[in-house]
């Protein structure tokens, strides 16, 4: 298992992503504290360098694990269950231009809020299909770019549209394509799971990323969540995928990710 931490341009104060400011100086920082890749988190994929930000990978000898697409749906209100069919489309190429980036940078791309909300429960099925046909056109193009799709199960008070590893399982079967994953993270599953490690084992091949975070989302270590069983869970199905630290830039961002990496790599 390799160790990733969350970089933006710029964030929410409380938005859990832990560096903010310049790609290139964050990622050579991450790279001096001893992290294997970074997790780009931006709106829009087109505003990257992506030539210097793969140099400077290059330079530091640290890879891009992934690339986060939520601000798309924070900051620009686009996502695959909108009732508006430009919304839809908007949201389905701006995974596409995701998709453009990750391939230069041999990421992957992860879609969570994107995927959208039910807004009306009486019609699920109405909503669920706008979801289906939209990742059928996302998981169509990554195929042919060779890229992996990373589905992230969130909590219920951010969205009540796949919360859980069992809710991913049958969406991703359902999908059924190699290039669609399940992304696991463990400030979501500390409130939807039971058994944290059992549905690690659920997940198994089918696991593509992992978001670590205490309960508070804070640093790991910081609340109560029992990071040892989950890497031994991870151990136990042969993981050997990323985990980035997405958690909240307390007490500042640097502590945070210091904090994060002298904590959990120990236990790798």
């Amino acid at each position: 298992m390799k160790l990733s931490i969350t970089i933006a341009e710029s964030a929410a104060e409380n938005a859990p992503i832990v560096l903010r400011g310049s790609y290139t100086e964050n990622i050579q920082k991450a790279a001096q504290m001893g992290y294997d890749a970074v997790e780009i988190h931006v709106k829009d994929p087109n505003t990257l360098d992506i030539k210097e930000i793969q140099k400077t990978c290059d330079k530091n000898n640290i890879a891009v694990s992934t690339i986060g697409t939520g601000m798309g749906y924070g900051i620009d209100g686009l996502s695959f269950t909108d009732p508006d069919d430009d919304i839809r489309d908007k949201a389905i190429r701006r995974i596409f231009d995701h998709i453009c980036a990750a391939k230069k940078l041999n990421a992957k791309v992860i879609i969570g809020s994107m995927r959208g909300t039910i807004i009306d429960t009486n019609d699920r099925k109405k909503y669920k299909n706008y979801a289906f046909e939209c990742f059928d056109k996302v998981i169509n193009f990554a195929e042919k770019n060779n890229v992996t799709i990373l589905n992230e199960a969130i909590n219920r008070y951010e969205t009540n549209f796949i919360n859980n590893v069992e809710e991913s399982l049958e969406f991703i079967k359902k999908i059924n394509s190699p290039h669609l994953k399940i992304h696991l993270d463990t400030f979501h599953m500390n409130i939807e799971e039971p058994d944290m490690g059992k549905s690690i084992l659920k997940a198994r091949e089918f696991l593509g990323h992992f978001h670590f975070a205490d309960s508070d989302r804070w640093y790991p270590g910081h609340g109560h969540i029992d990071f040892r069983s989950i890497i031994r869970a991870l151990k136990d199905i042969k993981y050997d995928g990323f985990i980035a630290f997405e958690c909240l830039p307390f007490p500042t961002p640097d502590v945070a990710a210091e904090k994060s990496i002298k904590n959990i790599k120990p236990l790798l």
